[in-house]
């Protein structure tokens, strides 16, 4: 690849870093070919063209579709993973993954969505509060969240929610928080929770299903109520830990459990 359009693949992974789009940069590491030469790369956007070459056209197929396949998960990892080519040859390309940040979205802006807004942040997520209440969705109240004034007539115009979007529903309100459920399951939101006992949550479905509202399996299973992880949480910042906990898990593909449980030694997710 020429000086210029090595340059050019550069300049756009580091502007998918810099805007927080997802995209793979893959870097050819080793090869029992001496036809391909190590640290070639190519650039996989999740939106848009693949650009650069690591030498063979078969490769560069297998590596971009192994790319797709990783972006199209909710947490991919970066990491070295051996490609076979049809001749045989066997190559080691390195992953390199950037994401967006994913976003927590609260309907809700009482004062128990308060503390899970702030822990959010803390822990990286872009942060958005939906609410029609403009004396309580307010950015005193919630500092570095985006606030969407919006009630349910207005959220198909003003409320985007996308495939690396964590909901809760929080509204504390019978008829708003039926329709966050009714709006969020029918979205690609991987994840849906939902405060209040499964009581609740049962005289909530069994509502909308007179509406004519139903859902199919899998929109349900997105679907985490009561929400939140069990760890005797009381108040609304043990509350928050405790939803926030769940998310986490959800995100990284874990159960939650005590460690001390875990048969294998290695606390962290494998590489």
């Amino acid at each position: 690849m020429s000086g210029q359009r090595e340059k050019e693949l550069y300049e756009s992974w580091l502007r998918c870093l810099r805007e927080g789009r997802a995209a793979v940069l893959a870097r050819l590491l080793e090869s029992s070919s001496p036809d391909l030469q190590a640290g070639a790369r190519l650039f996989i956007p999740e939106e848009g063209e693949p650009m650069g070459d690591l030498g063979d056209p078969s490769l560069n197929r297998l590596v971009i579709e192994r790319a797709r396949e990783k972006l199209a998960t909710l947490y991919p990892r970066s990491e070295t993973c051996p490609v076979s080519l049809p001749g045989g040859e066997q190559v080691q390309v390195f992953f390199d993954i950037n994401l967006p940040p994913f976003e927590l979205m609260i309907f809700g802006a009482g004062h128990d969505a308060v503390p899970v807004a702030k822990f959010a942040l803390e822990l990286g997520f872009r942060t958005t509060v939906v609410d029609p209440r403009p004396a309580y969705a307010t950015g005193e109240r919630f500092p570095g969240s985006r606030i969407i004034l919006a009630d349910r007539h207005s959220w198909e115009e003003k409320v985007t929610v996308g495939r690396r979007t964590f909901v809760l529903v929080m509204n504390h309100h019978l008829e708003r928080d039926r329709a966050a459920i009714r709006f969020a399951l029918n979205s690609p939101a991987p994840y849906v929770g939902v405060l209040g006992p499964r009581s609740r949550r049962e005289r909530m479905l069994e509502a909308l299903e007179k509406e004519g509202v139903r859902f199919e399996k899998e929109q349900l299973s997105r679907m985490y109520s009561p929400v939140g992880l069990d760890i005797g949480a009381e108040t609304p910042e043990e509350v928050a830990v405790s939803i926030l906990a769940e998310v986490l898990a959800f995100r990284s593909g874990h159960k939650g459990g005590f460690l001390r449980e875990r048969s294998r030694d290695s606390i962290h997710q494998p590489l």
